[in-house]
């Protein structure tokens, strides 16, 4: 089997899995979307380990950063003026960590902040499992990747 039809199947598989347990079983708390958004910023960082350690890094960080600054604004009193600069500093952030290494991979420090945000932005345990999300996510990304290279036909 081609790799790229061995990945496909992996995938297909890998996702059926993934809706059993982020839909199939809600009282795990998994968000469904999140997953699939890390699976693909694992695979848009190159796959392999640098693709986890990247995406887990950036993606953790720009959702880390987004709960800080929902936070700041609400401490600021949450007003529109509040909102916008709070975020256009976000912004900056997340483009000028890429002067640290493990969190250069500005792509994935927008998508985690756009997870952030699209859960609901509550800063309470939820923020946990956004992030628990994407890191299961970003596994099954590796895990797709792996079987896939299991199933194809040696060249």
């Amino acid at each position: 089997m081609k790799f790229l039809h061995a990945l496909a199947l992996s995938i297909a598989l890998l996702v059926a899995l993934w809706v059993y347990l982020s839909v199939g079983n809600p009282e795990l708390r998994f968000t469904p979307w999140i997953g699939f958004v890390a699976w693909a910023a694992y695979f848009a960082a190159g796959g392999g380990a640098d693709g986890v350690r990247k995406s887990i890094a950036a993606g953790l960080a720009g959702a880390l950063l987004t709960a800080v600054t929902l936070f700041g604004v609400q401490a600021l009193g949450g007003s529109l003026v509040v909102l916008i600069g709070l975020v256009a500093i976000l912004a900056f952030v997340l483009v000028a960590m890429a002067d640290i290494p493990l969190l250069a991979y500005t792509p994935a420090a927008f998508l985690g902040a756009a997870c952030f945000f699209g859960s609901g932005a509550k800063l309470d345990v939820s923020a946990v499992f956004v992030g628990l999300t994407w890191c299961l996510g970003v596994l099954f990304g590796l895990m797709s990747e792996q079987i896939g290279k299991r199933l194809a036909r040696p060249a």
